[in-house]
């Protein structure tokens, strides 16, 4: 009778690690596909430019102090996005250096973020809450100074999801976040190339 109830109990433990497998496949971890399909469906500008210039990421001081690896992530991820595409002569961090041909200069700015810590994700699973990013994008023409079109774009965790993969999509949230103002600016802006 024991080795039949312990059989038993390894066929249901084995069905329970089946269900919870399947479900965790089925759970969507960021919002960003939702925000990726309204980026990609932009309607683009009118001029077109040569060079993509990116400014510094305005952001507040404790933004800033809070999260200063994810900022750099996000930069460099919207920066080698938009070289990916390889589309403008040049495109790179804003040295106020003249370049030739027409420019424009990507203003981010981020307004709020949040990003579950590791430790409180593990230990805290969902109840960690969600991580976000929320950033104005401001295109402006260099030669005129000229600000012709500002963006919100928003993203954000699904914090249930989120605890099943140990916080991977809160860590990859100012990469991902820093693609999706990549793509954006690469559907709005026509190349001159």
């Amino acid at each position: 009778m024991f080795c039949l109830l312990k059989n038993i109990t390894r066929v249901f433990l084995a069905l329970a690690i089946l269900f919870l497998c399947s479900c965790v496949g089925g759970q969507q971890t960021t919002q960003s596909s939702a925000t990726l399909e309204s980026v990609k469906n932009a309607v683009p500008l009118t001029q077109r430019f040569n060079n993509v210039v990116f400014a510094e990421v305005q952001a507040t001081d404790e933004i800033r102090q809070t999260y200063p690896e994810a900022l750099g992530q996000f930069e460099a991820a919207m920066i080698s996005h938009l070289r990916g595409k390889n589309v403008f002569t040049k495109v790179d961090q804003d040295t106020s250096k003249v370049l030739k041909g027409k420019t424009l200069r990507v203003e981010p700015s981020i307004q709020d973020m949040r990003i579950a810590g590791t430790s409180a994700r593990v230990w805290g699973g969902p109840f960690a809450g969600s991580s976000y990013m929320n950033v104005t994008v401001k295109l402006v023409d260099v030669l005129t100074s000229q600000a012709l079109r500002t963006k919100t774009i928003t993203s954000a965790n699904n914090a249930e999801a989120a605890s099943w993969s140990f916080g991977a999509s809160d860590r990859s949230l100012p990469t991902d976040m820093g693609q999706i103002v990549g793509e954006y600016v690469y559907t709005v802006v026509p190349s001159s190339k």
